[in-house]
């Protein structure tokens, strides 16, 4: 566990931040070391065909199936970075469940003054209780889809542009674009996956501290701003016992980002909002940090997400 004095929730966020931060940071550079690849590779192959004729035509950029034997090549290159993408999430989310998991209990330990009797889980009982049960929002399927549209993208562009006596400039604009999409889905994925990972390791400890007597309520903490879904807003500072279910659009889930159902996809992917696990109501923060028009952050008294929406309207 990382060495920090840890007092608060916050302290963790702040430890939580940073792993993130690595993470993104890593798929970023890989990012533009993949989009410098295909370009390099695609600068090549328009010199090649451009050299005796500035207008070259479609049959004689494909002359012996040269077109997609590059293509192969590139393909070939975007699974093995997608392989590093799934890599670096996995080994995100995994860091992020441990250091949530101990150092919620290390806060549940303290609050109670009770050494609480538990097992550090392994790296596969971690991947078990992270593992998203959906086929549809899985982390290898989705990240498979990504790199299929991608290359689809990357077919049509450099098609329509040699159709279209494009030179390599416009043609590697779009390319740059297509692969700007890809890492912004990549960027949403782990986010995603890190904060199911955050709200399942809550979850778990949770769950020790109950299993060690005392009775966890959970309370659900939505982000205060504009951007917070409305299926989300009414959730805001309801409390449950620990192995209640909260609904919302026909999904079921004991936390944010962990709804099963038909529409899980959406209550799911992008999710902010928090849980805040509790013995006694007393132990609940009686303020909160919440972010201001100008991009700032301000610490107010406890709301729920309607009692901020009406402390903004009346400004």
């Amino acid at each position: 566990m990382t060495e920090r004095k840890i007092t608060s929730q916050d302290d963790i966020d702040k430890i939580i931040e940073q792993l993130r931060a690595k993470s993104e940071s890593e798929l970023e550079r890989l990012f533009a070391e993949l989009l410098k690849v295909i370009k390099r590779e695609l600068s090549a192959m328009f010199e090649r065909y451009e050299r005796d004729d500035p207008h070259v035509t479609w049959t004689e950029f494909n002359k012996y199936d040269r077109f997609n034997k590059q293509l192969a090549r590139i393909a070939e290159m975007m699974t093995d970075d997608y392989r590093k993408v799934a890599k670096i999430i996995k080994q995100t989310r995994q860091n992020a469940y441990i250091e949530q998991y101990m150092m919620s209990l290390y806060l549940y330990e303290m609050a109670t003054q009770t050494s609480m009797r538990f097992e550090v889980p392994s790296a596969a009982i971690i991947t078990k209780a992270i593992e998203q049960p959906i086929e549809l929002i899985k982390l290898i399927p989705t990240l498979e889809r990504h790199r299929n549209d991608i290359l689809k993208r990357l077919r049509m562009h450099i098609t329509q542009g040699i159709l279209s006596g494009e030179g390599y400039a416009k043609v590697a604009k779009a390319i740059s674009d297509d692969i700007g999409v890809s890492k912004a889905q990549a960027l949403r994925v782990a986010r995603t996956e890190t904060g199911r990972a955050l709200s399942q390791a809550s979850l778990d400890s949770a769950q020790v501290a109950q299993d060690n007597g005392f009775k966890m309520m959970k309370r659900w903490f939505a982000t205060k701003d504009n951007r917070t879904r409305d299926t989300h807003r009414h959730l805001d500072g309801k409390s449950i016992p620990l192995n209640k279910n909260f609904k919302s659009s026909g999904c079921v889930g004991l936390a944010p980002k962990l709804f099963v159902g038909i529409n899980s996809a959406k209550e799911n992917i992008n999710c902010r909002c928090k849980l805040l696990h509790y013995i006694d109501e007393d132990d609940l923060p009686g303020v909160m940090r919440v972010k201001k028009d100008d991009g700032t952050t301000e610490v107010v008294p406890t709301m729920t997400y309607r009692e901020w929406y009406k402390s903004k309207n009346k400004k």
